[in-house]
């Protein structure tokens, strides 16, 4: 938990040089007695600024968990404005159909977000309480997006997904790629989740992402451990396709923050080609992604960090919040179900806000 945010770099990764000017604010922290210690949120797109701060002090517990008694009443007068709503979404995947025959696209991922208007200035802390309460093995944040006292911006998340570890010469990654809703029954939930490892569809795009992963991440390794397929993970309201990745550094060590931009982004948010995808979801997506599918996390002076892709997250501004969804599409996709996934991706941080349930159900599926 950092408190207040001492020195701030907005800089872009455009020149390949963030991690140098990381490394040279977290000098000039030691020079002024700070923290030892950046935290912050990569953009989507690395040529844009990123978020990066050294604290003015940093608190280290335990895993917290919160207790439900004190969860916040709902917010009865929110209102939620899909962009696109879902027939818009579903066109947009429909769309890129066509462009994913390998030449070169086999995939990419595309996106749709959810406007809520509160009906009063945002609780942030209750906000996070929730998001720790209701996603006990997230990886969840909350970022000032500029140190003041009044309703200043934030970014907020319940990642599932965990871009990058390092400690020490250990490196380690979880990629997730393929999604199944979960529902209530246990018997009917495990069936969804089986499957999900069976689908060959997800398999497929799961794939992808694992093999741009560790293409990625092995120049930086003597040796690196890569399951021979995927394992089931899940959320409150999600299955998802899991490979956890091991790895050891080679010396010099990489820095959290150089492996995250160098692996980021990856295709479960981006798709591949890299740059070919980025570049049909700018032109697709009618909305900028800003931090959405970025990377939130830390970096000390010795490189030790963690990053987790922000997804499940959403950016707030003076009683508007902006959430955001995106599904993997490749050429067996379907438009509607991939809406529907995408909707159920919406309930994280819809469910953490309190909103009430009709309203969510009638939001998402607009």
């Amino acid at each position: 938990m950092a408190h207040g945010q001492a020195l701030v770099c907005r800089a872009s990764n455009a020149n390949n040089d963030l991690d140098a000017q990381a490394t040279q604010l977290l000098a000039q922290a030691h020079e002024q007695g700070l923290p030892s210690l950046l935290m912050g949120v990569l953009p989507f797109n690395t040529t844009q600024p990123a978020h990066l701060f050294v604290p003015h002090s940093v608190q280290r517990s335990a895993p917290l968990h919160p207790s439900a008694e004190t969860e916040a009443q709902p917010h009865p007068a929110a209102t939620l404005q899909p962009f696109p709503n879902g027939a818009g979404y579903a066109d947009i995947v429909g769309r890129s159909l066509p462009l994913l025959d390998d030449q070169p696209l086999s995939k990419i991922v595309l996106a749709r977000t959810m406007d809520v208007t509160l009906e009063q200035p945002l609780q942030r802390q209750q906000l996070l309480h929730n998001l720790i309460r209701l996603n006990p093995h997230g990886y969840n944040f909350g970022i000032n997006l500029d140190d003041q006292e009044d309703d200043n911006p934030c970014f907020f998340g319940a990642s599932p997904e965990l871009l990058v570890r390092r400690s020490g010469s250990q490196v380690s990654v979880n990629p997730l790629a393929g999604t199944a809703a979960r529902v209530a029954d246990p018997e009917a939930d495990a069936r969804i989740g089986q499957a999900l490892l069976q689908s060959a569809k997800d398999l497929h795009e799961h794939a992808i992402v694992i093999e741009s992963v560790v293409q990625a991440l092995r120049p930086f390794c003597s040796e690196l451990h890569v399951p021979d397929g995927p394992e089931l993970a899940k959320t409150a309201t999600l299955w998802h396709l899991s490979t956890p990745i091991h790895g050891t550094l080679r010396a010099p060590y990489a820095s959290s923050l150089e492996l995250a931009l160098a692996m980021h982004p990856t295709p479960a948010v981006c798709g591949t080609p890299t740059l070919a995808a980025r570049d049909v979801i700018e032109t697709l997506e009618p909305f900028e992604r800003q931090f959405y599918a970025g990377a939130a996390g830390w970096c000390d002076d010795k490189g030790d960090g963690e990053w987790a892709v922000a997804i499940r997250c959403g950016l707030y501004q003076q009683q508007h919040i902006r959430l955001y969804a995106g599904a993997g599409i490749v050429a067996a996709s379907d438009p509607d179900s991939e809406r529907r996934e995408t909707g159920n991706k919406l309930r994280t941080m819809l469910n953490a806000l309190n909103i009430e349930p009709a309203t969510i159900e009638g939001g998402i599926t607009l």
